[in-house]
């Protein structure tokens, strides 16, 4: 009998160690979620996901509006002969570079090309110019800039808004925290970078 009462009162003491244990790390978890939902740490987020939303906003806006453009002489244009690829011709206009297939290239008119800037960031976007195809028509051609920005939209927008899914969802979740911190040191970073490597 005193042998069962042992046995009762070990599982219910192992019992109440589980049950404190059980509280304790949930009241850790609430403490973590509170700390990083708040003061410093969310601030710092919260400028994240402001930033990257911006940058959404202005890498939308370069894509759809012109900006200024120059006028390309002759002799301010050339063809890349390091590339050899069948079907484009690879040029070189103001350091950035254009790869129009050779039926949009071969029929231009000489002096008629142009290179559009984009408003915001002034990078080169597309290069303007005219083509021949009879003797009676021309026709108007536009070539985005080959390895740029302006050839990633929308996928390069969707990325810079992955941050505001942990923003307006926030639970007290595991999945939360790693997309909280995959947004501050992979998303927001990686997009900055490879917007400057492209747009310059």
């Amino acid at each position: 009998m005193s042998r069962n009462i042992d046995r009762e009162e070990a599982l219910r003491i192992a019992a109440e160690r589980m049950r404190l244990k059980k509280e304790r790390e949930e009241r850790e978890e609430k403490e973590f979620y509170q700390r990083i939902t708040s003061g410093t740490p969310w601030l710092v987020f919260r400028i994240i996901v402001a930033s990257c939303a911006l940058l959404a906003i202005l890498t939308t806006i370069d894509q759809f509006v012109d900006g200024p453009s120059q006028k390309i002489a002759e002799d301010e244009w050339k063809i890349d002969r390091n590339w050899e690829w069948t079907w484009h011709q690879i040029v070189e206009v103001d350091g950035y570079t254009f790869a129009p297939e050779l039926k949009d290239w071969l029929g231009r008119v000489d002096n008629s090309m142009s290179l559009v800037y984009s408003p915001i960031f002034h990078a080169g976007k597309k290069l303007r110019y005219k083509i021949e195809e009879d003797d009676s028509t021309i026709r108007k051609h536009e070539e985005i800039r080959w390895r740029s920005v302006f050839e990633w939209f929308p996928a390069l927008q969707l990325f810079l808004l992955l941050p505001l899914i942990p923003y307006f969802f926030k639970q007290e979740r595991a999945w939360f925290n790693f997309a909280r911190l995959a947004s501050m040191y992979f998303v927001f970073p990686l997009s900055v970078l490879l917007i400057l490597v492209a747009l310059l």
